[in-house]
């Protein structure tokens, strides 16, 4: 059977590693299993520390971000195959089968169908990130950024799994270089998805393996999430346009704002103004501006 190691980046994520870790080392399938905790946080290292032996704990002394914490997490492994999964992530069957595919395959990225904690349809297969698919996320929400898909409809081809829970042989993550760590937080899953589209394959299998609670870190610094994911949105334009993608991608920031001032999203207009001169100056000074502390 070949093996996947396993890398989990945490952000005060104690209570979800409780309910998650034993179920992942009873999987045959799993074999090194890493933790990243950028929060450096006591709670979570005991939690490791309970484990069977088998979970490394990684405390970098700073918050890495997650693009640099899965990188970080995938040096430390040897397994052929690489798992990143979100702490808030619970799976409910073994990752055999995928692991298998991956290590016969070793030119594609690949997604299980995930849920919502309350059961539903699959949440995380993406559209294809265009600044028209923003625009719709900054009037509509997140939401329309989902990639509608049907439940247990075989491997599908899809333009983006989420980072929550992708898996691809370590020797296409090292052709790809791993994940940009010029995004602090969001867009990293976008971009390596991108990236593997350029050099093979973006799969889903429609099985549902598990549930995801969804924004189980970011809830804890709701205000510095916020500000972070507008940041990279225009990182992750600039990337792929230059400037002119990135003042486009500003306009899209500034509907957002009126948008979400409009509806009285519950961020408050506070966060928005502060997110929306963040990107300003991103789109400006590209690649000065840090988040995350």
């Amino acid at each position: 059977m070949t093996r996947t190691s396993v890398v989990v980046v945490a952000y005060r994520s104690s209570g979800y590693l409780e309910r998650g870790l034993p179920a992942l080392l009873r999987d045959p399938a799993v074999g090194d299993v890493v933790v990243v905790d950028n929060s450096s946080d006591p709670a979570t290292a005991r939690v490791v520390g309970r484990a069977d032996g088998r979970v490394r704990y990684v405390d970098p002394g700073a918050n890495l971000g997650f693009a640099r914490g899965c990188n970080l997490g995938m040096r430390a492994t040897s397994d052929p195959v690489v798992t990143f999964l979100n702490p808030d992530v619970l799976l409910e069957q073994s990752l055999a089968e995928l692991v298998d595919r991956c290590g016969a395959d070793d030119r594609m990225v690949l997604g299980g169908g995930l849920t919502g904690e309350a059961g539903g349809a699959l949440g995380n297969a993406r559209r294809r990130e265009t600044l028209g698919t923003e625009l719709r996320r900054a009037v509509l929400g997140a939401g329309s950024s989902l990639q509608p898909v049907a439940a247990d409809t075989g491997t599908i081809a899809v333009p983006q799994v989420d980072g929550a829970f992708l898996i691809a042989h370590r020797t296409f993550l090292e052709l790809l270089d791993g994940y940009d760590e010029r995004f602090e937080l969001y867009f990293e899953d976008v971009d390596i998805c991108d990236r593997a589209r350029v050099h093979g394959r973006v799969l889903l299998d429609t099985r549902r393996f598990g549930s995801h609670a969804g924004g189980g870190s970011s809830r804890t610094v709701a205000a510095v999430s916020y500000c972070v994911f507008r940041v990279s949105r225009i990182r992750y334009f600039a990337k792929r346009g230059g400037r002119a993608a990135a003042a486009a991608a500003l306009v899209v920031a500034v509907a957002e704002v009126v948008a979400r001032t409009l509806t009285r999203q519950p961020e408050g207009w506070r966060v928005r103004w502060r997110a929306l001169r963040l990107s300003a100056r991103e789109a400006w000074r590209p690649g000065t501006v840090r988040v995350l502390s």
